[in-house]
């Protein structure tokens, strides 16, 4: 994930002016511990089925077909944490007032890599299904957008259901900083999500296009799943399309120490 911390934290350099009114929130937090992540589920793949190739280091999981290669990597909690220097301003995660962190989302970061073709179309869609069937979609551009606008709005407390860090059912895990709603946390929440998500685009021979795919966290007795990736076409000289769909499973897995 260097890659990704590194894009993040080169916008964050602008952000030096507000550094005083940080270490401030900071200091106004009182007793609140320093935030601890650590990881309780991950996310391994299954690659006994269709072809998938495990790379043994990250875990990231690879399906081929007709020169188009399609790459998930789960990221785990420390993961997430780590794609910004403040937790405040980080959209995947909430912070407990004892410093434990609790993720929104379960997250992948997708690549799509055209290797031989002349041209392919990606879309920035994709789907979750678990073992018993229920489908995710993943979250859009719109989503957010709309999400954030909510946020923005001037009678939303902290605890509305519009403010991205304290959605209903993580309510209770809000509160390392203050209790009142941050535009500005927010605004730089907005941008690290607008950097990160994955988007449509088409992609010439040798080409790559990642981002990430943002699901709504599953329940932690979750343990198969299946993501599906249904929007790829080839686009041949005739303008003629091979749609590809490609699957790639995974197992969720809860640490031994956690109920």
């Amino acid at each position: 994930m260097t890659r990704r911390k590194n894009r993040t934290y080169f916008r964050y350099q602008i952000m030096s002016r507000i550094g005083l009114f940080l270490l401030m929130g900071a200091l106004l937090a009182g007793c609140a511990a320093a935030p601890y992540p650590s990881v309780e589920v991950y996310m391994e793949p299954v690659a006994e089925h269709f072809n998938t190739k495990v790379h043994p280091e990250t875990g990231a999981a690879t399906v081929v077909k007709k020169g188009v290669a399609v790459t998930l990597e789960p990221l785990d909690e420390v993961e997430l944490f780590e794609l910004t220097e403040d937790p405040r301003v980080n959209p995947y995660l909430v912070v407990e007032k004892s410093g434990a962190v609790e993720p929104i989302y379960t997250v992948f970061e997708i690549t799509v890599h055209n290797r031989e073709n002349s041209r392919v179309l990606v879309e920035d869609m994709a789907v979750l299904i678990d073992g018993n069937n229920t489908q995710y979609a993943n979250l859009s551009s719109a989503y957010f957008d709309s999400l954030y606008d909510d946020a923005d709005q001037p009678n939303n407390g902290p605890w509305g259901t519009g403010y991205p860090y304290a959605p209903a059912a993580y309510h209770s895990y809000y509160g390392y900083y203050q209790s009142y709603v941050d535009t500005e946390a927010l605004e730089w929440g907005r941008i690290v999500i607008e950097d990160n998500i994955f988007e449509s685009g088409k992609l010439f021979s040798g080409a790559k296009r990642s981002g990430f795919l943002i699901f709504d966290r599953l329940p932690s007795d979750t343990t198969d799943l299946r993501i599906v990736v249904p929007g790829v076409r080839i686009i041949h000289s005739d303008d003629k399309a091979d749609k590809l769909e490609f699957k790639i499973d995974f197992r969720q897995v809860l640490q031994p120490n956690n109920e």
